[in-house]
């Protein structure tokens, strides 16, 4: 968060190229932090992305950051996985006000069963973002609209087993990318399967 603008370590005030770079990096972890949490169904990091009277646009839901987050987790809780891959993103800093365009590739992958094929709904789109620095503050979406490409469904047939010392993402606080288990510590024996 820049609440006042960064010195060099001369003393003096930074290039402006460079304090547009760090704007967009802030920018980039916001769309990131969403995305993240869509995936991980937390409701506090979808909404942590947003200003609290920001609006999300998604067509099928229109709202405020909290009716969002409540909406993701109620839709996207019937599908064993998700993933909203991001692909290249185009910020576009003026003043206090950001626009950004992000592409996205998003699976909702439900697992095949022994007595049923499993699907992956796959959509195309953009996010359409304008962002605001409020007071110095942290760069967040005013309003989101979800501009969509295409969709189509795969069947899935099922796959490999995982062999139960894998480690195997979770839509919920105990992936791997909260516990951080076995990135510290101890490793594992090494094998080749």
């Amino acid at each position: 968060m820049r609440t006042m603008e960064p010195v060099s370590e001369e003393g003096g005030s930074l290039d402006p190229r460079v304090l547009v770079l760090l704007d967009k990096d802030e920018i980039t972890d916001a769309i990131h932090r969403v995305a993240r949490g869509t995936d991980r169904l937390d409701r506090e990091l979808i909404m942590s992305g947003y200003h609290p009277d920001g609006f999300d646009d998604h067509n099928h839901f229109r709202g405020g950051p909290v009716e969002f987050a409540d909406w993701v987790l109620e839709m996207l809780s019937r599908f064993d996985y998700t993933q909203h891959l991001l692909g290249q993103c185009r910020i576009e800093v003026d003043g206090d006000e950001a626009f950004a365009e992000t592409y996205c590739n998003a699976h909702h992958v439900i697992l095949p069963t022994e007595s049923s094929t499993g699907t992956d709904l796959r959509l195309g789109l953009r996010y359409v973002d304008r962002f605001e620095r409020r007071d110095g503050g942290l760069w967040l979406i005013a309003t989101r609209i979800c501009a969509f490409e295409w969709n189509y469904t795969l069947t899935l047939q099922p796959g490999i087993d995982y062999a139960d010392d894998f480690t195997v993402g979770r839509r919920d606080l105990s992936d791997i990318t909260y516990t951080r288990s076995g990135l510290s510590g101890p490793r594992p024996e090494p094998r080749k399967l």
